[in-house]
């Protein structure tokens, strides 16, 4: 009886702490407006825009005839598409 009391009060104490981790969480977004988002489609979301950037720099490298680099390619997206961009992930979420 004793071992089944201690074997309750662990799991018991284990699951409060994994609710504080996962309540600390930088993935876990309280505030979200979103309530159906979860981790993997937000990082399915980031690996799309990286794709997007990546395209970017290539046809501006293109039209430069040279190598623009990634920290341009990157500032150019954000503010030529970037916006345009997320509205239209927004919609189709």
């Amino acid at each position: 009886m004793e071992l089944l009391t201690y074997g309750t009060v662990w799991l018991v104490f284990c699951a409060g702490i994994s609710t504080i981790l996962f309540m600390t969480s930088p993935y876990y977004n309280r505030n979200s407006k979103k309530s159906g988002l979860t981790v993997a489609y937000e990082i399915t979301l980031h690996k799309a825009e990286q794709f997007e950037i990546l395209k970017h720099k290539w046809f501006e490298s293109e039209r430069a005839g040279h190598d623009i680099g990634m920290e341009s390619a990157q500032d150019s997206w954000r503010k030529l598409h970037a916006d345009k961009w997320r509205a239209s992930k927004d919609k189709a979420a």
